[in-house]
């Protein structure tokens, strides 16, 4: 199993196998003060090999701060991507998905969104907080 794509994003929707989304691919974010509760998403991408496909795993989706200290809960899911009819042998199975996440920040510096199937780490997103801009405004 791999990370097909991994981006932070002020929001996205997964829709048919496709990923929608505005203001994607930021890797910094500027905020006026901490401690501050910000809401995002996370658009994932994940390959899941042939021989791994009609079996049950599970996900977990957590922000990690500088010190590698979770932020708030993770999110969990389980997931199982089947193979539909006629798909060759030997192909992948790509399964997308949007995750909302808030977090209540208190650290500037760097900070990760790090998805971990079945208790291995596939990816992080990595980001640098920083205090003291103006805040970004979603629409």
């Amino acid at each position: 199993m791999n990370i097909g794509f991994l981006l932070l994003c002020d929001h996205s929707e997964a829709v048919n196998g496709k990923l929608y989304l505005t203001g994607g691919g930021w890797n910094v974010l500027n905020l006026p003060e901490l401690p501050h509760e910000w809401s995002f998403s996370i658009g994932l991408g994940i390959d899941v090999a042939w021989h791994e496909t009609n079996t049950p795993h599970e996900l977990l989706v957590t922000v990690q701060d500088p010190d590698g200290n979770e932020l708030g809960e993770g999110l969990t899911a389980n997931f199982e991507t089947g193979r539909p009819p006629g798909l060759p042998e030997g192909q992948e199975q790509r399964l997308v998905m949007s995750i909302a996440a808030t977090a209540a920040f208190t650290t500037a510096g760097p900070h990760a969104a790090v998805v971990q199937v079945n208790g291995e780490e596939l990816g992080r997103a990595r980001f640098y907080l920083m205090e003291g801009g103006p805040e970004v405004e979603l629409a």
